[in-house]
């Protein structure tokens, strides 16, 4: 494709190509979290993002410069994820605004259709960062300007564009101290290049990722999400379990299993690892690990069951007659956690958060599910506050979102709801509420990292503190009681502990006799949370 414009066609292609390529290398951009916790999903985000918008390009009859870019910030818009997926949907609105009307696109139109994404991303981050994805688009802007006034041909200038924005994205850690002791280039910055090569290689025609893009043609939706359906699953059985031997090789393992499923974990040492997989034949990745060793609490779950059983539930109980007032729709992860927040009154429970955003549309859905005549959202996850902000534009009752970033935020808030206020005085209360909570989080190092003064080793359990990391050690229970011990003051009165899915209940107890002997002053309770990845979430109040 040497097109010296680009045309509708040429533009579908362009993009198909770009999120090819970001398909095929988001985990390296997921591995580029600053935090080396077991949940970093920018690249995961961005490219579901860009999925959905190539899905509703993919439905278009009639192919158009003005079909596809709106066609396209639609469908991103809907399928945003987390706070990158959101500031992506901005820059196609901020693209389709400024080029929907030409009939084909030059370097002119490029070059403005480039200037309107980054213009229309910035305004959707209330506080821009520099040395972000938002630096880099800003910067290709300012290069393509450059390149059409200096009247460069189309494919010199996509070629000096991308070779900026990598230079850009390299000088991001001089921009964010966060980013150079963590020793790794921006995430989102690193995405939105990818997608940028994949889209030149295809004009220059040279594609280097394969056409082929398996979720394009699939609705995705959060995996366990209680609105998902069986057909949508892919996948069908959540297999997870424990081998313990000598010499494991946990990159030989990862290397067998990717290949037969996703949502692949193996962690551990050569002695004990964790395995988790979604795949077509448990059998077979049993069979293999096995070699290394003793198979430990082995679960298959069969998730086209779970999401039918969830589905007829929810169909059978369709609300009928008299709408409430205020319903709640809560983002939560974990039965045990969900559970807990259908207790405290939440109407709808979309399953997700710390490893798995739950999209704008998912939202939407939620929200439409709720028999009320206004609605309240907990995203509970500081990546899903934007994606809720979004659906206030998208629904036609009233939506308030109060800005919980971490679960037990998310229950504080619940705790204070009175139905006889307005939606503005519990979204007053509720936000209040939320910020009395200290939030300690316990999980482990999926990385070898320096932050914030530690030096941090793959598989060292990292305690997080608002969302910090605050200690480090080699045991969850040691690392929960160093955080508790930089957070609870002579005013904390209550400590709740949610234990996680790889936590047994007398874990769980014992831990909490261990926090009652060194903080005698509080209470101390304890519940099962069932989260994934993250062995303890605690609060202090």
């Amino acid at each position: 494709m040497r097109n010296e414009r680009i045309d509708g066609q040429s533009l579908k292609e362009l993009l198909a190509a770009g999120t090819a390529l970001l398909y095929e290398r988001k985990d390296v951009v997921d591995s580029l979290n600053v935090f080396p916790v077991p949940d970093g999903d920018t690249g995961t985000n961005m490219y579901l993002t860009f999925a959905a918008a190539m899905r509703e390009v993919e439905k278009l009859s009639a192919i158009s410069i003005k079909t596809v870019v709106n066609a396209a910030a639609s469908g991103a818009l809907m399928g945003a994820r987390g706070n990158s997926g959101v500031i992506i949907s901005q820059m196609f609105r901020g693209f389709a605004k400024a080029v929907e009307d030409e009939r084909e696109l030059g370097t002119i139109e490029v070059a403005k259709g480039i200037e309107g994404a980054s213009r229309v991303a910035y305004q959707a981050v209330r506080k821009p960062v520099e040395g972000t994805i938002l630096t880099v688009i800003r910067e290709m802007a300012k290069k393509a300007a450059e390149s059409a006034r200096q009247g460069k041909d189309l494919f010199t200038m996509a070629q000096e564009v991308t070779q900026h924005a990598e230079l850009v994205l390299q000088r991001t850690p001089d921009m964010l101290p966060t980013l150079k002791e963590a020793g790794v280039v921006d995430a989102g910055g690193q995405g939105l290049l990818f997608v940028a090569q994949g889209a030149v290689s295809q004009l220059l025609g040279t594609p280097i990722a394969s056409p082929v893009i398996p979720a394009i043609t699939e609705r995705i939706i959060t995996p366990g999400d209680n609105l998902t359906s069986e057909e949508e699953i892919t996948f069908h059985y959540c297999t997870e379990f424990v081998v313990t031997g000598e010499k494991i090789d946990g990159d030989a393992i990862r290397a067998e299993i990717e290949p037969l499923g996703d949502c692949v974990l193996v962690v551990g040492d050569e002695h004990t690892t964790k395995i988790h997989v979604h795949t077509n034949n448990p059998g077979r990745v049993l069979e293999f690990v096995g070699m290394y060793g003793d198979l430990h609490d082995v679960f298959i779950h069969n998730m086209v069951d779970q999401a039918r059983e969830r589905r007829a539930a929810l169909d059978k109980a369709e609300p009928t007659g008299a709408r409430k007032e205020i319903g709640i729709v809560a983002v939560a992860v974990g039965d045990g956690l969900s559970e807990i927040f259908k207790g405290l009154g939440v109407d709808v429970i979309v399953e997700g958060g710390q490893t798995m955003n739950p999209s704008t549309e998912d939202l939407v859905r939620a929200v439409e599910r709720v028999h009320a005549k206004q609605v309240l959202i907990l995203p509970n996850n500081g990546n899903v506050i934007m994606s809720a902000n979004q659906v206030k534009e998208l629904v036609d009752v009233p939506v308030a979102v109060v800005p919980s970033k971490f679960l037990p935020q998310g229950i504080s808030a619940l705790l204070v709801f009175n139905e006889a206020q307005s939606l503005a005085e519990n979204l007053r209360g509720m936000s209040n509420a939320i910020k009395n909570v200290s939030t300690i989080e316990v999980t482990y190092a999926v990385r070898a990292t320096q932050y914030n003064g530690f030096k941090i080793e793959e598989g060292d359990i990292i305690g997080l503190q608002n969302g910090e990391i605050f200690s480090t050690g080699k045991e969850p229970d040691a690392v929960m009681i160093e955080a508790l011990q930089s957070t609870v003051t002579e005013d904390s009165s209550l400590i709740s502990v949610y234990f996680g899915a790889d936590v047994q209940q007398a874990e769980a107890e014992a831990l909490k006799e261990k926090i009652a002997a060194a903080f005698p002053s509080c209470e101390t309770e304890v519940y099962r949370g069932g989260q994934p990845l993250y062995y303890y979430i605690a609060s202090v109040e």
